[in-house]
């Protein structure tokens, strides 16, 4: 993924776009909660300086200025009403934003999502990326509040500082530039104070991630068998000292610079402004008599709230500056240009007649050893092809080739005589039902994972029954409690099922026989099954095939004899191809292949 820029030169202009991509998700989704927490938070400034400063000083002045019983109660039943008003608007504000925050939040993470589901597959191994994508998806919906509040803090203080302002400044303008040392401590230095903020949170997350790793591998099933017969859990805590050294390093070289940015600005808050102003003022009301008591009393109250808001202003905006840093991730991966796209215009396919793979080579990246290698072939609709070699031979990132799932570094891979970058993408996976050799199943119920998502599910009922019988696994589900209806896993549900490797191997190759693909690929589809239940798969799945193109890999070589062209697949190459018979008489590698197997089972 390219970088827009590296972090310590965003600018304000990048700044302001940034928090207002922020600030259009709240406009689009639900204005109301802008609208309403801007007249709130206005109504509460207002309020809070009658409260803290203007009370102070109409009592002091009507105290010296004589005035009447019945102007005070006015102004007291006036300022009581409106500070009701205020308070009530402001809990009407925050129960809207409560009720309206989940939809937000929801629309964001929908983007989200729905970007994690279109972006290309080799994002996802690039750890870049995937870092990137942690981290939008961790900040996005408390990011989104964050760029709120900082607006409608800057709105209160603004509104707030300025009333105070208008207050001290007829009493004596000397004492607003004592409130202002403090902001120009901010504004030269607080900037610096937020990037190391901010380069210690980045790097306290990458660290607290290898923390949660590690704890997730001490409780979590998948790892339990591992972690009582072997001393992995040793290496684990290895790695968890490692983390927790780390992070030790990490508050030491980030911590000191922190602590001196904060006790720096302690000194200019508590000593030079506070206490400076109340000396100032004492001894402008009891020694040179410029002050009467009623302005000494506001100041002493005040300045400290003035110089606070001050630097408060400019502290909010630089936390502008800040949201701008991790808005930075979620642009990153939303405005990611995704290389295999849909594109709506493409032709479709209606009837797949042959795949040509001519002169394809591949590798992960620029810098990386070609995983595939000048292969060509051709398969014809209705063919059973048959990928086999031993491990690292290719045959996996082929499959994935053929579905588009990656691009070819060179050469061309062609549908119907047709370039497959220019037919459209999801027509074209349309025509693939896949079983995975790391297959996944999911917390939701049986049929769905069956289905996959068809939104017609519980109008398949006969055909997901019909598929998990065939499959072998229609027996283990019709004694569940819910049978096809019940959860996988027990993660969401404490009634949920959970199966075996080969159980769930079961319930993934059920996908193929409810599917109504063209072509159906089976990467080492039994792996799971023992020999028995591996050919009687295979028999059926042939069979509900019949008419179908079928490419499947599998380690296995008996499954292979159903098959009608056989490539045997060594370092990226095609090394040999042919029937089996044609292979066997041949006397090469696949024939080796063979009998070494053979002579397994039959010993």
């Amino acid at each position: 993924m390219e970088k827009r820029e590296k972090k310590n030169k965003i600018n304000w202009k990048r700044t302001f776009k940034n928090n207002k991509y922020m600030l259009d998700f709240i406009i689009k989704v639900s204005p109301g909660i802008l609208i309403l927490e801007f007249i709130s938070t206005v109504l509460m400034a207002i309020s809070t300086f009658f409260t803290t400063t203007y009370l102070y000083k109409y009592a002091f002045d009507a105290l010296q200025n004589g005035e009447s019983i019945k102007n005070i109660v006015i102004f007291l039943v006036g300022f009581f009403a409106f500070s009701i008003f205020s308070k009530v608007f402001g809990n009407i504000c925050d129960s809207y934003i409560q009720i309206n925050f989940p939809k937000l939040e929801a629309h964001i993470q929908n983007i989200l999502h729905k970007k994690a589901a279109t972006v290309d597959l080799a994002c996802f191994e690039n750890t870049e990326f995937y870092d990137t994508y942690v981290k939008a998806v961790d900040e996005a919906g408390q990011r989104v509040m964050a760029v709120k509040n900082s607006i409608m803090d800057i709105v209160w203080a603004f509104v707030y500082g300025a009333s105070i302002l208008t207050v001290v400044f007829t009493i004596d303008p000397i004492f607003i530039l004592i409130a202002l040392i403090p902001l120009l401590f901010t504004v030269f230095i607080g900037k610096r104070r937020n990037r190391v903020q901010y380069e210690y949170d980045i790097k306290n997350k990458e660290i607290a991630r290898q923390r949660d790793y590690v704890r997730r591998t001490f409780y979590l099933k998948d790892y339990s068998k591992e972690m009582r017969l072997t001393n992995i859990h040793t290496v684990m805590l290895k790695r968890m000292r490692k983390s927790i050294t780390e992070m030790k390093l990490l508050v030491k070289k980030y911590g000191y610079k922190m602590m001196f940015f904060r006790y720096l600005f302690d000194l200019l808050f508590q000593v030079v402004v506070r206490t400076g102003s109340i000396i100032l003022a004492v001894y402008k009301t009891l020694v040179s008599k410029t002050m009467l008591i009623g302005g000494c009393y506001v100041v002493v109250n005040s300045i400290e709230s003035l110089a606070d808001n001050f630097n408060y202003i400019v502290g909010t905006v630089l936390k502008l500056d800040e949201n701008s840093l991790y808005i930075d991730n979620l642009r990153d991966f939303l405005e990611y240009e995704i290389k295999i796209a849909e594109d709506k215009n493409a032709p479709e396919i209606k009837k797949f007649r042959s795949l040509e793979i001519n002169n394809l080579s591949f590798n992960y990246g620029n810098d990386t050893p070609y995983v595939l290698n000048n292969i060509s072939l051709n398969i014809k609709a209705g063919e059973k092809i048959a990928f086999v070699g031993y491990n690292g031979a290719g045959k996996t990132t082929l499959i994935k080739l053929l579905q588009r799932l990656y691009d070819p570094s060179a050469g061309e891979i062609k549908i119907n005589g047709e370039n497959i970058k220019n037919i459209r993408l999801s027509s074209y996976r349309g025509l693939f039902g896949t079983v995975f050799q790391d297959y996944q199943l999911f917390a939701t119920t049986i049929a769905e994972n069956v289905t996959l998502g068809d939104d017609k599910t519980n109008e398949k009922k006969d055909i997901v029954e019909n598929s998990l019988k065939k499959a072998g696994i229609y027996d283990k589900i019709q004694r569940l409690p819910k049978g096809m209806d019940t959860i996988v896993t027990k993660e969401f549900d404490e009634n949920g099922a959970v199966f075996s490797g080969g159980e769930a191997q079961k319930i993934s190759i059920s996908r193929i026989f409810a599917g109504d693909n063209e072509i159906v690929i089976m990467d080492e589809p039994t792996s799971a099954l023992d020999p028995i239940a591996e050919q009687e798969m295979y028999n059926n799945m042939f069979e509900a095939c019949e008419g179908k193109t079928v490419i499947f890999i599998s380690h296995r070589l008996s499954s292979t004899v159903m098959a009608d062209k056989i490539y045997m697949l060594e370092n990226g190459k095609i090394a040999e191809q042919g029937t089996h018979n044609e292979l066997l008489k041949l006397n090469g590698k696949y024939a080796d292949m063979w009998h070494k197997q053979a002579d397994n089972y039959t010993r």
